[in-house]
């Protein structure tokens, strides 16, 4: 399964569910009982799990699943938002963006683990729920702890039947010391993505070994030809342990059997073989089709999947999502510029008539033609229009984030979001609005102490607005602080003149 031609859409839904994370926990952390931003968290979390694991960002997947996991408990009533949790989660997000960045500029998610967050959400999950500290890496490995056994005769690999080449590369591979291990895997009943799922599982266990076979094949797995579980057989020098949890890793796995591969089993016979009685050319070549026939999904994953870092180009977001009213109105006028050039046509091939009336029509299909090419080239440029909230709204998060930082209570206030602007323009105008809107919280809000001594409210405000003017768009950041000091602008001038002086005489 070729996850690449998913990323664009992987990394726009990402960047809006974050968008919506930060938006959400901002009302969180104002009102933390309120139950329809939790239900909508743990949804946005659910939703960047999933989406994470079958693209196969381990990492960004492991991170969101711990996310996931609290706000589940806060949705059961099991425990509460604290002001300690939202620190947490605003760090998760933090990492979550920026495995989002290096996903889009190479394609990978990059080496981060981000294990002290995860160890965070989980010490926060485990004392609200009275438990000793212990990290889901623990209870994984708890897990898959337990005694691995030869397949004996009650296995459920014993149907398993390999072929003569199989069981001499079984053999090769014992006498090599590595290890054969059958393993079952399981998938969730509710799994929507079933193929998905295992073209994960043989992503992760071709970093382990090599898979040898598979049942059913590779090519039903693949196209979605099986049930809720499926059988691997693979050559590794890693112990059961190790493999189990890699499958146990992938999201919606409930269940891993392993088991030593035992070679007393069934051979698969060569019909064309016993046939003819003679080794044939044909046989070798079936031999190396199905040699390379069941890694296939494996192998696949390291053409297909998206390249390893510094390996590939960065991913630029070419997207625009558009109101469908737009494209209605682009049908519209496309269908009118064709009724326009059909009457040229009719008039081209009718020739002028004697009484010029001719004339006049052949001027009103132009005039015509005119207004419809005039109101299409407006709607393209519509079309190319985005709403200024798709900048400004990550700014509240950013304020929250200086109010701490600053020691300053402070509050923005926004306006005009749903203000239009070209997309070339907003993709360029989100850093001087951030460093107008830091200029406003460092150096234009007085300290809390300051504000209270000059009659100020304790809370600044800091204010953005936007608003068309005509055929401009007028962006404005104002705040309520002490202003411009005149005098200590007029002096760092002057010291920075004096500066220069001196350096122009040494």
């Amino acid at each position: 399964m070729d996850t690449s031609q998913y990323l664009e859409i992987f990394i726009d839904e990402t960047r809006e569910h974050l968008q919506s994370l930060n938006e959400q926990l901002l009302i969180l952390e104002k009102e933390p009982d309120n139950k329809e931003t939790i239900n909508e968290i743990f949804r946005a979390a659910h939703s960047l799990k999933g989406m994470a694991g079958t693209m196969g960002y381990k990492r960004m997947q492991k991170l969101t699943h711990d996310m996931e996991n609290v706000f589940s408990e806060i949705r059961n009533e099991k425990m509460t938002v604290q002001a300690n949790l939202v620190d947490v989660l605003f760090r998760g997000l933090d990492a979550l963006e920026n495995y989002l960045e290096i996903i889009r500029s190479t394609g990978d998610e990059g080496t981060e683990d981000n294990a002290d967050i995860i160890k965070d959400l989980n010490d926060i999950l485990n004392q609200a729920m009275g438990k000793e500290p212990i990290s889901e890496k623990e209870e994984v490995k708890k897990e898959v702890s337990e005694e691995v056994k030869l397949n004996s005769e009650d296995s459920v690999f014993n149907d398993m039947k390999v072929a003569d080449f199989e069981q001499n590369a079984i053999q090769k591979a014992r006498n090599e010391g590595q290890n054969i291990y059958g393993i079952r895997v399981e998938v969730n009943e509710n799994c929507i993505l079933k193929a998905a799922r295992a073209f994960l599982v043989f992503k992760a266990l071709e970093e382990l070994g090599d898979v040898i076979k598979s049942v059913p094949d590779v090519q039903d797995i693949e196209d979605e030809r099986f049930d809720l579980e499926f059988k691997v057989l693979i050559i590794t020098k890693e112990s059961a342990e190790k493999v189990k949890e890699a499958v146990l890793n992938i999201s919606e796995i409930s269940k891993a059997t392993v088991e030593t591969f035992n070679l007393d089993t069934p051979v698969e016979q060569n019909e064309e073989k016993s046939e003819e009685n003679t080794t044939s050319s044909s046989t070798a070549t079936a031999t190396a089709s199905a040699t390379a026939t069941a890694p296939a999904a494996a192998s696949a994953s390291k053409s297909k999947a998206p390249a390893k870092q510094g390996a590939s180009k960065p991913v630029v977001n070419r997207s625009v999502r558009v109101d469908i009213e737009k494209l209605d109105v682009l049908m519209n006028l496309v269908s009118e510029l064709i009724i326009a050039k059909n009457g040229l046509v009719s008039l081209n091939a009718g020739g002028n008539s004697s009484d010029g009336r001719g004339n006049g029509n052949f001027n009103e299909q132009i005039e015509y033609l005119e207004r419809v090419t005039t109101n299409l080239h407006e709607s393209v440029m519509k079309v190319r229009m985005m709403p200024i909230e798709s900048v400004v709204n990550k700014f509240p998060r950013m304020i929250r984030d200086l109010t701490k930082k600053l020691d300053k209570k402070m509050e923005l206030y926004m306006t005009g979001e749903e203000t239009e602007l070209d997309r070339t323009v907003i993709d360029e105008i989100g850093d001087p609005l951030m460093h107008l809107l830091r200029n406003s919280a460092d150096h234009g809000l007085e300290s809390n102490e300051e504000r209270i001594k000059a009659g100020k409210p304790e809370v600044g405000s800091i204010f953005l607005d936007a608003y068309q003017d005509g055929n401009n768009v007028v962006i404005e950041v104002r705040d309520d602080g002490r202003g411009i000091d005149v005098e200590k602008v007029k002096n760092k001038a002057i010291e920075k003149e004096q500066l220069q002086k001196n350096r122009r005489k040494l």
